[in-house]
């Protein structure tokens, strides 16, 4: 997991990559996995993040904390499903050992890839995480993730980003999420996905840049993990403007968990 552990490595705090299981189905049946993003504090690393503000890192754990959440509600119901947590944790901090724009690291499938910004963690940790749940033969992944701040500038803090390739699975999957998000007052918006932004992800020394050219950043991240999901159905939730609030209100909200919790349900 080379992608991921090039995140961890400038912290002295070791990473942790965790795997939950919910076994309320029958043994044979597919389990759904739910993938989050754990970034316990993001400073940027070498590409620091300005300093206002930077106390709301904290909550970039937000997309493992929904997975927490998620697994919580569905041990106290007794679901009668399969499912599968896995929780990539670590910080991204500044060090001699960080990694350096310009690195190339190499992901547990053996994609490489350019880091042309540290800050761009959340997709460097989750790639490693999404080829690791090929492993449970899936019936479907959905990851969740505080990952871009444009999908803030997208959708505000009132909606959540939803990413899925364009095909019959994977239309079925994000109506799954969108109805669920409406049922339980948690919602989501699909956004498009596609090789013309994937084509924005080109470097000349890698397989990927962890970021893409200007435009469309939400997008571009989403294909960016699309790129390690091609075994199996996969959705992406962005968070980044609904996981937690701000100003004198600030903390966790929760979400989405509500979502989640109700997508799950609505498959038994």
């Amino acid at each position: 997991m080379g992608s991921f552990l090039s995140v961890a490595k400038g912290s002295d705090e070791a990473p942790k990559f965790i795997v939950l299981k919910h076994n309320g189905g029958k043994s044979k049946d597919a389990p759904v996995v739910l993938v989050g993003k754990g970034i316990t504090f993001d400073t940027g690393g070498i590409s620091l993040k300005p300093g206002p503000g930077m106390d709301e890192m904290k909550y970039d754990m937000c997309g493992a904390g929904s997975v927490l959440g998620t697994f919580r509600a569905i041990g106290e119901m007794g679901l009668k499903l399969n499912v599968v947590g896995i929780v990539a944790a670590c910080e991204n901090m500044p060090s001699g050992r960080a990694s350096k724009p310009g690195d190339i690291v190499t992901a547990m499938n053996g994609t490489t890839i350019e880091i042309l910004n540290t800050d761009a963690e959340g997709r460097l940790i989750l790639c490693d995480a999404l080829t690791y749940a090929e492993r449970f033969k899936p019936a479907a992944v959905v990851d969740i993730a505080t990952l871009t701040g444009a999908c803030i500038v997208a959708l505000g803090h009132h909606t959540s980003g939803l990413f899925t390739r364009d095909d019959a699975a994977h239309d079925g999957l994000a109506n799954e999420l969108l109805d669920a998000g409406k049922q339980a007052g948690d919602v989501a918006w699909r956004f498009p996905l596609g090789e013309i932004y994937n084509d924005q992800l080109k470097s000349n020394f890698a397989d990927l840049a962890n970021i893409g050219t200007p435009g469309a950043a939400s997008i571009t991240a989403a294909c960016f993990l699309e790129n390690f999901t091609r075994k199996y159905t996969w959705a992406h939730l962005d968070i980044a403007g609904t996981a937690w609030k701000s100003g004198a209100n600030k903390g966790a909200t929760g979400r989405p968990v509500p979502l989640l919790t109700t997508f799950l349900m609505n498959r038994v």
